[in-house]
């Protein structure tokens, strides 16, 4: 799955999935198998893991930096600043609601509506041994919670290992903040969870290898060096078998 990048000016290209320019690195970083699929180790974060995967792009001088943040088991094209200036160009996107972003997932069951807004504040649980996680509005032991939207668009029926499943597209909308677990909460609270969001299924969902999310589109308005990238979808027959279309 290789990701395609679009940078004003000259751009790299390794054979990896990775691309830069003299500012930014983007890379296509793997979705984490699903057991204990929120826990971080560092030798799993993104810079050690470009460092074992292009270590000729790797210099002990360069301070990287993620421009932003990202659900551990979410597979993404994920953007990396090379020095301070880049970094705070791109933050300030962010900050701004100024970036687009898209994802594709497998939801469980088919969902009847073909295009939805999800609209629930989502705050954090504070439910003893739950604390990893978010819940929506009028949850019991749900705390701050913050207004958000997620637009849902179904692409197409199927099954996954015989179960009923649609693929689909999500987008959290603007000018509402991207809250954490954001798609993956909203989902769950429809009644269509992810496939195997071991977290959210409260450990349950555990025979796919990994949570089927995946930021699939990213466009960081950067002033003068606009970064625009999509990496294909992977959640395909020919590399997952389980997967079935109608």
């Amino acid at each position: 799955m290789q990701a395609k990048l679009a940078f004003q000016g000259h751009v790299h290209s390794s054979d990896d999935g990775c691309d830069w320019s003299s500012k930014f690195i983007v890379v296509n970083k793997l979705g984490h198998p699903h057991r204990q699929q929120d826990v971080v180790r560092e030798a799993d974060c993104p810079e050690q893991t470009q460092t074992r995967r292009s270590p000729e792009l790797t210099d002990p001088d360069t301070c990287y930096g993620c421009c932003h943040q990202l659900d551990f088991s979410t597979s993404v094209v994920l953007c990396i600043a090379l020095n301070k200036s880049a970094a705070g160009k791109a933050y300030r996107c962010f900050k701004e609601q100024l970036v687009t972003k898209a994802y594709l997932a497998l939801v469980r069951g088919h969902v009847k509506s073909s295009r939805m807004t999800i609209d629930y504040a989502i705050g954090k649980n504070t439910t003893e041994g739950m604390t990893h996680m978010m819940c929506i509005e009028g949850t019991h032991s749900c705390e701050n919670p913050k207004p958000c939207q997620s637009g849902l668009i179904v692409l197409e029926y199927g099954t996954y290992d015989g179960d009923p499943v649609t693929k689909i597209l999500l987008k959290p909308l603007t000018p509402l903040t991207d809250r954490t677990h954001q798609l993956r909460v909203h989902c769950n609270s429809i009644g269509h969870p992810i496939v195997g969001d071991f977290t959210y299924s409260l450990n349950k969902d555990c025979a796919p290898y990994r949570m089927v999310l995946h930021a699939y589109f990213m466009r960081i308005p950067v002033e003068a060096e606009p970064i625009e990238v999509t990496a294909g979808d992977p959640f395909m027959t020919s590399i997952d078998p389980k997967w079935v279309p109608e």
